[in-house]
């Protein structure tokens, strides 16, 4: 199963639900291919972002933003967009299996509580999306 995280520019909702994802679905004994993308990508990951997924046990290695065409957009599974500007401009694709989006709020000012709401937002969806408690 291919699962694709969009988000306008990649740099903060969809890198951390990339993170998430991959840690939650391993703890959930499952290994799906994970991708995140941006409409309009960012040039690079805030530190902010970095520091915190380290902090809390998440790889950073290799997130870094990219745009749709750098991810096998028609062969995804599941997209899920998490911001209305994804939602509108992601191409629908009759490949796509599903297709879902969750609002979350645009963590603008890089504070290290509306990051970690952020985070513990996602844990919980990814929880649910990966059916573990």
């Amino acid at each position: 199963m291919k699962i694709a995280f969009v988000s306008t520019r990649n740099a903060v909702r969809s890198i951390v639900a990339e993170a998430v994802a991959r840690k939650i679905s391993r703890l959930a004994l499952l290994s799906p291919d994970i991708y995140s993308a941006g409409v309009e990508p960012a040039d690079r990951v805030p530190e902010e972002v970095k520091e915190l997924l380290k902090e809390k046990g998440y790889p950073v290695e290799k997130l870094q933003p990219k745009g749709l065409s750098s991810i096998p957009y028609e062969s995804i599974d599941l997209l899920i967009t998490l911001s209305p500007e994804a939602r509108d401009l992601c191409p629908y694709s009759e490949k796509h299996m599903r297709r879902e989006h969750w609002m979350l709020e645009e963590v603008k000012a890089l504070r290290r509580e509306e990051l970690l709401k952020l985070l513990e937002q996602l844990e919980g969806l990814m929880k649910g999306l990966f059916k573990i408690s």
